[in-house]
C-alpha cells in the first residue's frame, strides 16, 4: 500500500524571529475599513499574527489593507494542555485560528459519553459556524498540548465577508469540508471494525501531524487511549487490545507516549 505522510491541509507557522511591523499602517487600514483606531500593538504579536494570517488559507483572499484591519482586531491568547477552550452551548463571539499546538473537538451525549469529533492543528479554524450566524457553540474544544490561538471577533469579520465574494467561497469551503468529514466518520462507524476505523484514523493523524524516524513515522500529537476510542466511537479497553495486536505484530510502537506506526500496510490495508 502506498501512504501518503504529506500533510493535508496548509499550517500557519509563527515565525521564530519577527519583522519590524508598521502600526501607523494598521491603523490606516482600519480607517479605511471604518473601524475604529486599533490600540498600539507590539511588533512581535502583529507581525506573528500577519505572517499567520498570511499562510491560513481562510484568509488568503483577503487584500493587505483588509489583512490589516483584521490584524489590529485580533487577540493571541495562550493555552495550556488540557484546557478548555469553548464549551458546548456557550455565546460565542468570534472566531480562532489556531497558530501552535492542537485542539480536540467533541460533544457530549445526553447519556454523559464523550464523543471526539476531530484534531485540529495549526492553520485551522475554530468556531466558524457560530460565526456565520452568532449563535450558541455547537462543540467542546479541549486543548491537547501547549498552543496560541488568536480570536477575531464577529463584528470585525463579516464587513469583510459583505464585500468579498472569495472570501465567502472560501468559508464555505471550510464548512464543506467539515461536512465531509462527519459524514466520513459517521460512515465508518456504521461499516467498518474497531480495527478498520481505529487503522484509518491512525494513518489520518499520521499525515496530518506525523514525522519521520528512520523508516517509521511518529504521530507528532499524544493522545490516550480512551481519546482514540471518542475519536471511534469505541471504549478505551477495545482500543488497548487492539493497540497490544499491533504492537506484538511490530507496526506499532510506544516511545515516550507517543506512537510510532512501523508498518502502516497492517493497519490499514485497505486505506
Amino acid at each position: 500500500m502506498q501512504v501518503d505522510w504529506r500533510k493535508s491541509h496548509e499550517c500557519a507557522r509563527v515565525p521564530s524571529s519577527p519583522e519590524v511591523s508598521d502600526t501607523g499602517d494598521a491603523a490606516n487600514a482600519t480607517a479605511v475599513m471604518g473601524l475604529p483606531a486599533p490600540t498600539r500593538t507590539s511588533s512581535v504579536d502583529l507581525s506573528a499574527r500577519r505572517e499567520a494570517l498570511r499562510q491560513c488559507p481562510l484568509f488568503r483572499p483577503l487584500t493587505a489593507t483588509e489583512l490589516e484591519a483584521v490584524l489590529t482586531r485580533a487577540v493571541m491568547r495562550r493555552i495550556a494542555p488540557g484546557e478548555v477552550i469553548l464549551r458546548c452551548g456557550d455565546r460565542a463571539s468570534g472566531m480562532m485560528v489556531i497558530l501552535q499546538g492542537r485542539m480536540r473537538v467533541s460533544i457530549t451525549t445526553a447519556e454523559g459519553h464523550e464523543i471526539s469529533l476531530t484534531v485540529l492543528g495549526p492553520g485551522d479554524v475554530v468556531g466558524e459556524i457560530a460565526l456565520l450566524d452568532g449563535g450558541e457553540r455547537s462543540a467542546d474544544v479541549t486543548a491537547i498540548d501547549q498552543g496560541v490561538l488568536m480570536t477575531i471577533q464577529r463584528g470585525d469579520f463579516l464587513p469583510l465577508l459583505q464585500d468579498n465574494a472569495s472570501q465567502c467561497l472560501r468559508l464555505m469551503q471550510v464548512l464543506c469540508e467539515r461536512l465531509r468529514e462527519a459524514n466520513r466518520s459517521l460512515e465508518e462507524l456504521a461499516t467498518l471494525s474497531l480495527s478498520a476505523r481505529l487503522g484509518r484514523l491512525l494513518i489520518r493523524l499520521a499525515a496530518d501531524y506525523g514525522t519521520h524516524v528512520g523508516e517509521e513515522l511518529r504521530l507528532g500529537v499524544r493522545l490516550s487511549q480512551k481519546d482514540l476510542g471518542t475519536l471511534i466511537g469505541a471504549s478505551r479497553e477495545k482500543v488497548n487490545r487492539q493497540i497490544r495486536v499491533w504492537e506484538q505484530a511490530g507496526a506499532l510502537m510506544h516511545d515516550r507516549g507517543y506512537l510510532i506506526i512501523c508498518k502502516p500496510e497492517i493497519l490499514a490495508p485497505s486505506a
